[in-house]
């Protein structure tokens, strides 16, 4: 079966990161940060027209989507300005999520995959199952 590309909002086109449920990254993210597996910008178009590297590394940097892989210890448990407890929502490992465009820092992994760590507050909606 063909993989689906997503479309960002900046119309630019995505493959899904595959997570397997493990972090096979070598990191651990520490108090409230996490990392996400971000989606990767696909080198083919959907009309077939092949897009050179440099600019899918590019489009990738500002991928907008992607998979938590590790949470911090404290991520989630205080709102943004650490005033008073979390309400709401807990994202949790292997959910999709929406991310602020180049939140956080480019890490590249022990597996070779580049992840971002970014503060808890860098995400912006969990994906619900429809």
């Amino acid at each position: 079966m063909k993989e689906r590309l997503l479309k960002s909002s900046q119309k630019h086109e995505f493959v899904p990161a595959r997570f397997n449920g493990v972090n096979c990254s070598g990191y651990q993210p520490i108090g409230d940060h996490i990392m996400v597996l971000p989606d990767q910008a696909s080198s083919m178009s959907s009309g077939g027209i092949e897009i050179p590297a440099e600019v899918v590394e590019r489009m990738t940097m500002a991928a907008e989507t992607g998979v938590i892989v590790a949470l911090g210890d404290d991520a989630f448990l205080w709102n943004g300005d650490r005033t008073r407890k979390w309400e709401g929502v807990k994202p949790k490992v292997g959910d999709r999520v929406y991310i602020q465009r180049y939140a956080g820092q480019v890490m590249l992994g022990e597996d070779g995959e580049f992840y971002r760590v970014m503060d808890a507050n860098c995400i912006a909606a969990v994906r619900v199952a429809a």
